[in-house]
């Protein structure tokens, strides 16, 4: 089969390995797409903490379960399907509460050689870690789950983000912009924020009720006129790396007794922040991590028509076009959103 192996960083190779072949819980899916993720683009700047090279990328993807392991029913054979990545231990405290994305051994596909990911054309899975998608749904968007599980965790599960609230998002991003949705979806309002004016035009489209270029001048004042003079009840962080400032720029701009998520992945793993302010305004600020539980839900937001994965997707390539494909995200180049890896 054919495969997109990160060999070094800045460094992507197309080769050729053996089909896996399932173990005992396991399944084999004949991927179909797989989405391009920030963390994808990290790992290939050699910037990622935990992406370490040689490893073949890719864990947002969908495709149609060819082939079961020992103890797992024939009968989800031929089934669409998209994967739930992240492989944990299963038997400490936190995976029996069902937190698997807090578990101690917390592993990835994608992220070394010996858990290869779904950039290829076969992966191997635990059983228990595939959901199937409603017919009507196309792999490319069943790819897009994953992605949108993690805006859920943000939003809804950790942010408990409710009707009449207003709500802040720091970054329009395909995070931010799901973090969005599952807002306007839970009847908040919403303003995003963004330094890059294409992100900022697509979050309009997709129902954000103002939006705003984060190094506007007049940005506290436009927020907190939004906000009624108080500022927003939840701010959400999904930027990330390098960018310290945003994380600070979201505890700013949010109410006494608001809630501030940490929803994007830093590179290092600590930076000063207001604490004092923090304790002053009696705020909370909730991390988010990952998504425990948080596929069927979005599935089911899938099925009902509100979530509509294509709206973020912007781009498809073939496998052979991922080093454009990734250079494309990096540059920010042809309003890239979301780019998925389309195989036959």
């Amino acid at each position: 089969m054919r495969a997109v192996l990160l060999a070094a960083p800045g460094e992507i190779e197309i080769v050729t390995r053996d089909v896996p072949q399932p173990g005992p819980g396991e399944v084999i899916v004949h991927v179909a797409a797989t989405s391009i993720c920030g963390s994808d683009l990290s790992a290939y700047r050699g910037v990622h903490p935990w992406i370490k090279p040689p490893a073949i990328l890719g864990h947002e993807c969908a495709g149609t379960v060819s082939k079961v392991g020992a103890g797992v029913a024939d009968g989800i054979v031929g089934t669409l399907v998209c994967i739930e990545p992240n492989i944990c231990c299963g038997t400490c405290r936190y995976c029996v509460a069902g937190l698997p994305n807090i578990c101690p051994n917390y592993r990835v596909l994608g992220e070394a050689a010996d858990l290869p990911g779904g950039m290829a054309e076969y992966v191997a899975v635990p059983a228990d870690q595939v959901y199937p998608l409603p017919p009507t749904l196309a792999a490319e968007e069943g790819a897009l789950v994953q992605p949108l599980a993690i805006s859920y965790e943000g939003a809804v599960e950790r942010g408990q983000v409710r009707e009449g609230e207003r709500v802040l998002i720091v970054g329009a991003g395909p995070i931010g912009l799901g973090a969005m949705l599952h807002s306007r979806i839970r009847g908040a309002k919403v303003l995003v924020i963004d330094l890059v004016d294409y992100r900022l035009a697509k979050a309009r489209d997709l129902g954000a009720e103002q939006v705003l270029r984060a190094d506007a001048p007049d940005l506290e004042a436009a927020v907190l006129e939004w906000s009624g003079g108080y500022g927003v009840d939840v701010a959400i962080e999904a930027v990330g790396g390098a960018q310290h400032a945003t994380a600070a720029t979201a505890q700013r701009l949010t109410a006494p007794r608001g809630r501030i998520v940490i929803l994007g992945s830093f590179e290092d793993s600590s930076f000063p922040f207001p604490v004092a302010e923090v304790k002053k305004r009696e705020q909370t600020v909730i991390g988010s991590h990952g998504h425990p539980r948080t596929f069927a839900p979005v599935i089911d937001r899938i099925a009902d028509g509100s979530l509509r994965p294509h709206e973020l997707i912007t781009h498809t390539v073939g496998i052979e076009d991922v080093p454009e494909a990734l250079r494309l995200i990096d540059e920010r180049a042809d309003e890239v959103m979301k780019v998925v890896i389309k195989q036959s």
